[in-house]
């Protein structure tokens, strides 16, 4: 979710651009992820036959039409997080 609202806030952005943005991500979950993101039809990989090689990402329409839903949901978290962090704590 931090990778596609991190898109939409900032657009196309390259790889290292999404890394610096994103903390406590290693570069290989973040590969991962976009790969996924990209098979998935959220995300458009460009790459850019430069050297060196320029990769940017950006949100396909499909991520777009997700990302409302994904912030609405960030934003209940934030709401209640200490709720959440209370059940954690709690003893099953």
């Amino acid at each position: 979710m931090i990778i596609l609202i991190t898109l939409g806030e900032n657009g196309k952005m390259r790889f290292n651009e999404l890394d610096k943005c994103i903390v406590d991500i290693s570069q290989k979950v973040l590969t991962s992820t976009l790969r996924t993101l990209e098979k998935d039809g959220f995300v458009k990989r460009k790459m850019y036959s430069e050297i060196p090689p320029r990769v940017e990402y950006k949100l396909t329409a499909l991520g777009m039409d997700l990302l409302p839903l994904i912030e609405r949901f960030a934003d209940w978290s934030y709401d209640h997080i200490d709720e959440i962090k209370k059940a954690q704590t709690r003893k099953v």
